[in-house]
This record gives C-alpha cells, structure tokens and sequence, in this order.
C-alpha cells in the first residue's frame, strides 16, 4: 500500500482520545520510574518505564504519517515539515534544560567550559558527545534528538512503499533484539556509545508507527479492547527485573508482539474525552521538566510523592500558560 493509498483520517480535526490517555500514561510511567532512580526510597513501581520511550516512538510514526503525509502529498516541503516538528518540540524542552542548569555539574566533569559547552549544544537539542551522556543538560531530551533524526528521514522518506518502510522496521527490530541481548534490556540510547542503539529503537518503533496508519488508518475494535490498551502497558512496564539472563525477553517482546496491538487498541477507547485530552496535554510538558523538577524537589527535601504530584503540576502551569500566550498571539 502507497502512501496515496493509505486511508484517510475520518475527520481531518478529530483528536483520537484514546490515544491521548495512552501518551498521558506513558508519560506519568516515566516520571515514576525517575522518581525512583533519583530518590531510592520510593518504590521501584515501574522498572521498565523507560519502554514508554518506544512507545511514544511508534505513536509518533502513527501521528506523524496521520498529519503530515496527506500535507506533504499537497505540496508541503519537507524542510517545512521538519521545522514545524522542531518548533514544537523545542520550547519546551528548552524550558527543562534552563531549570536543570543549577545542576549541570552533576552530569559533567565539572569544568566551566565544558558546562557551557553542553548547555549551549543540549538547549539546541543536539547531543554533547564530551559530558556524561548525549543530554547531560536534561537527559530525557535524547529521545527528542532521536525523534527528531527520525522526522528529518520521514520529511525525505514519506514517498517511500509501505513495504519498504515494514522491511527497515524489521531490520532495526534485529538489531535492537541483538543489542538488548548484549545490554540485557532496551534502556539503552541515552549514554555516550549507545547511538547505534538509540537509532535501532527509534528507527523501529517509528517505522511501526508509519506502517499501522498506512494499512491500519482509525478502525476501530472492539471497545474491550481499549480496556487492554489502558491497562497492558503499566502492568508490563511494573514487571520486575530478572537475574536468569532473559531479563532483555520483556523488553523485546514489548516492542515486538505488544505495542502494536496497544496502539491499535487505543483506537478504540470511547468516553472520558476530557480526561483523555488533559492527558494529552500534559503528556510532553511533563515528559520535558520531570527530570530536572525531580532535582529541584529532591534539593528541597520533599518526599517523592509529593515531587511527582509537583511534576504533574509544573507540567499543568506549562500546558496553561502555553494556551494564553497562544490566546495572546492570536488576538494579535
């Protein structure tokens, strides 16, 4: 199936809600997985949140081809297209790499020119191969690098097969399968020396995402099935770690066998409009300023619980004050 074939979105300006509840969870997954890592005596609720990240990959392959391919089909260039995903992405993360920068320290060697060096390199959301990690500045944006690598091939590659496209996501799917092997599981990308796999779990998940619209589209299931879109991914991402040397089958097996029947399912989820689209709201602000919020909330001493609960809220102030200046600019 070509691109010119792919079906059609219903309504051109209709949310998929479900969808919406989904991003929001994910996101929520990863804020608890960090509140962990940061704060040790808050339980380990969620050790394999870090596969929301491949999760919100594929979604972004599914939206993305949603949105923009019929538009760049009209004649829309990809350099516009690409620009228009770093514009919205960029604000944002912006904003978590300026709060982090009381921080920096921690995640570098601590040398004053190599802080500006990384701060100047990660707030242009471009990784610093000479710190800690690629994003030492707000580690969650490596993600967002490697969305990015992946809408800029898109904006090149949208004319191509669908066929093709389910070939690259194989290919990539066995080199992520070989990688979680040696690694041991698939929290891999952000680090210095995990570019390679950074790129095979982007380039599989995205490509994944493209080929459930292009043959998919919006059918929708049954709405049982949105019942095990919501409930599927937290149960997977609570399962515990194992020290047998299959602790990488999980995570393959997310990426593999499960995301894609999760995605479709979420389709189908009927109801509760309002919740799911403040879910959807705060899914990526809150993916963008937990990390370093977690930091301002650990120095303050709060308790974890309550740093979360401050995350969520940041995440709401940014969702707010984003749609006043949006008010603001179109009155204008």
């Amino acid at each position: 199936m070509t691109p010119a074939t792919a079906p059609r979105p219903t309504t051109a300006s209709e949310r998929l809600h479900g969808l919406d509840a989904l991003r929001g969870i994910a996101a929520l997954a990863v804020v608890i997985m960090h509140a962990h890592v940061l704060m040790p005596e808050f339980p380990d609720i969620f050790p394999r949140g870090y596969l929301a990240v491949d999760f919100f990959f594929m979604l972004s392959g599914y939206v993305m081809a949603r949105t923009y391919e019929p538009r760049l089909r009209a004649g829309m260039s990809g350099l516009r297209f690409f620009a228009a995903r770093y514009k919205r992405l960029w604000p944002t993360m912006a904003l978590g790499g300026v709060l982090f920068l009381p921080f920096l320290a921690e995640g570098t060697r601590g040398q004053d020119l190599v802080l500006w060096q990384v701060a100047a390199v990660n707030l242009l959301l471009l990784p610093s191969p000479w710190s800690g990690n690629y994003f030492a500045l707000n580690v969650p944006a490596w993600s967002i690098f490697f969305e990015l690598v992946a809408n800029a091939a898109h904006a090149v590659l949208w004319r191509v097969r669908t066929p093709f496209i389910a070939l690259l996501a194989a290919v990539s799917f066995a080199w992520l399968v070989s990688a979680a092997w040696v690694h041991g599981h698939l929290d891999i990308g952000s680090r210095n020396g995990d570019m390679g796999e950074g790129l095979a779990r982007v380039a599989t998940a995205y490509a994944l995402g493209v080929v459930i619209w292009r043959l998919w589209g919006e059918r929708k299931v049954s709405p049982v099935a949105g019942v095990f879109a919501l409930v599927a991914m937290p149960l997977w991402f609570a399962i515990p770690d194992r020290s047998d040397g299959y602790n990488w089958l999980p995570d393959v097996i997310f990426v593999g066998l499960l995301c894609v029947p999760i995605l479709i399912s979420g389709i189908a989820l009927r109801g509760g409009h309002r919740i799911s689209a403040a879910l959807g709201e705060l899914s990526f602000p809150l993916y963008a300023i937990h990390y370093p919020l977690l930091y301002w909330f650990r120095a303050a001493g709060a308790p974890p619980a309550t740093a979360i609960a401050g995350c969520v809220a940041g995440a709401g102030l940014v969702v707010v004050l984003s749609a006043a200046w949006k008010r603001r600019r179109r009155r204008a």
